[in-house]
């Protein structure tokens, strides 16, 4: 009978979907529907459970796996799912909205953020362009914390040696924070430039994806050594 009214309750759900978009669904509605693919028992019920404690699909999305089945409501079936949806997104952008050329902050901070959709903890990305900031190569250098993320500075110097580029961004993420910088962000900044200002290079911008924004530190003007004309080529605030 639980496997009748499971799949009575998906149907109603699918049909209110192709009726009125996924936008159409209620909140609730939206991951119960999810659930039914997922949950064995009473996706209703989780569904309320777990909008309760979390708020939104969106906040369970980017929740921990390991957290969220500590929740009698999450199998790892279900965790699995709900981390898919940001991991897709992520994947869709990236591949349907390429951006190759970061003349700008603008640009950067666009590019950037969508390296970061769906990320739980904070990682460090570096990217070369060339001289006309066509971008070469894109590589994750680290991830964890900030103390973990500041030891990167022999990556930083490899990566810049082994490139054709000698123009480079780095990025990276406040994963449930604000995008400005913390005083450690502004210090890794100054350390980054002189890393690679001794190999010849330049540090065209380090970008800071927060929840809800990205934060340029050459538009921002915070270091004298990083001003906003300092890079041919390169605009800030466009």
């Amino acid at each position: 009978m639980a496997d009748i009214n499971k799949k009575l309750r998906r149907e109603q759900l699918l049909e209110k979907y192709h009726k009125n978009g996924f936008d159409g669904l209620s909140e609730h509605e939206k991951l119960e529907l999810l659930l039914t693919y997922a949950q064995a028992d009473e996706p209703a019920i989780s569904a309320a459970e777990l909008l309760s404690e979390y708020g939104s699909v969106n906040a369970l999305a980017d929740a921990d796996t390991a957290l969220l089945m500590k929740s009698p409501h999450v199998n790892e079936q279900t965790a699995v799912l709900l981390r898919l949806i940001p991991c897709i997104s992520r994947k869709l952008y990236t591949e349907r909205f390429t951006i190759r050329t970061l003349s700008s902050s603008k640009a950067a901070k666009e590019f950037f953020s969508s390296h970061f959709i769906g990320a739980v903890g904070e990682k460090l990305i570096m990217t070369s362009v060339s001289s006309r900031f066509r971008i070469y190569e894109t590589k994750i250098l680290a991830f964890g914390t900030a103390s973990r993320l500041t030891a990167s500075y022999r990556d930083i110097a490899g990566m810049a040696v082994r490139s054709d580029c000698d123009i480079f961004f780095v990025a990276h993420n406040h994963p449930h924070g604000e995008a400005s910088p913390s005083d450690s962000d502004v210090l890794f900044t100054r350390n980054v430039i002189n890393t690679l200002s001794k190999l010849g290079a330049v540090l065209a911008d380090h970008i800071i994806v927060g929840a809800e924004g990205a934060f340029s530190m050459r538009e921002s003007g915070l270091l004298p050594e990083m001003a906003p004309d300092g890079v041919k080529g390169y605009k800030c605030g466009k």
